[in-house]
């Protein structure tokens, strides 16, 4: 009797404290957004969608149903909505955002390659591990750039300890202010996946990214699936080298606060570059800030 009444009591403790919201993210169209991010307020409280769009994410029972949740994703305006909200219906609409293109002036002039960070592992080297359970969580560095850069490909390198079948990253890309990533620059996912160790290259060539005027641009990525190995403990990591400046950067969720830290990930950006005037690009400007983008 005494075994029945303390699991209700626990059952009961459990309802109090948690409440799980489940439902789907998708555009106007009906369409399932994939990887969509998901924030609860300023608690350290987030998730992300699955491929299907679905997502689940735990509010703890004593939060004010006034508490906004924040749904965003590349390519859609970011929906708010409030927890009370959410509860009645959570499976959420998102608009695509609109942009509006203008042309800039040709040069004619040619573009030079570079490779702009490491393109060798060091001896020393420290691991940026990832968690499976969060797969919000974003890390990543700054990268100098030129006042006209184009992305080819994006490297890093994944410590040879990790353990896993399969891995599914979303990068990311961002302007950067006061040394810490600001805007997202891209308009849709980029999703790589890989089973494999060491270095990696995320083939950029297809999204034609296009970048002028900025000095600098921030790289993340986020762990938004895994296949876990049979009977072995999931292990993901990137490894990073220390060095003088803070260009390593951490959030713990989408629209969280940033942190950078001495170091910087063993990865590096190929790019075409020209130090002049820009080349035929379009730039895609929205209320906030402008990006750009070419429309070869």
């Amino acid at each position: 009797m005494k075994i029945g009444l303390a699991i209700c009591a626990l059952l009961l403790t459990i309802h109090m404290y948690a409440q799980k919201i489940s439902g789907t993210v998708k555009n106007e169209n009906k369409e399932v957004i994939s990887y969509c991010s998901i924030s609860f307020g300023n608690e350290n409280i987030s998730t992300i969608t699955d491929i299907n769009g679905k997502y689940s994410l735990e509010i703890p029972q004593n939060t004010d149903k006034s508490d906004e949740i924040i749904f965003e994703s590349n390519g859609y305006e970011t929906k708010k909505l409030s927890v009370n909200e959410i509860t009645e219906n959570p499976n959420i609409i998102l608009n695509k955002r609109v942009y509006a293109i203008q042309e800039i002036n040709i040069n004619g002039r040619k573009t030079k390659r570079e490779i702009i960070g490491a393109e060798k592992r060091p001896m020393f080297t420290f691991s940026k591990m990832f968690d499976k359970n969060i797969p919000t969580v974003e890390q990543g560095q700054i990268f100098d750039i030129y006042n006209w850069t184009k992305l080819n490909a994006y490297n890093f390198y994944i410590i040879p300890s990790s353990k896993f079948k399969e891995i599914t990253l979303k990068l990311n890309i961002y302007t950067v202010k006061d040394g810490l990533p600001e805007q997202t620059l891209l308009t849709e996912n980029i999703i790589y996946k890989t089973s494999t160790t060491g270095w990696q290259n995320i083939d950029l060539q297809n999204y034609k990214l296009i970048y002028t005027g900025s000095s600098k641009l921030a790289i993340t990525l986020q762990l938004v699936d895994y296949i876990q190995e049979d009977a072995i403990d999931f292990v993901f990591g990137i490894s990073a080298k220390k060095t003088l400046s803070n260009d390593l950067l951490y959030r713990y969720q989408s629209q969280g606060k940033w942190e950078a830290r001495k170091g910087s990930f063993i990865s590096n950006i190929d790019i075409n570059y020209n130090k002049d005037k820009p080349g035929k690009v379009s730039t895609m400007k929205n209320q906030d800030e402008a990006v750009s983008k070419s429309i070869e």
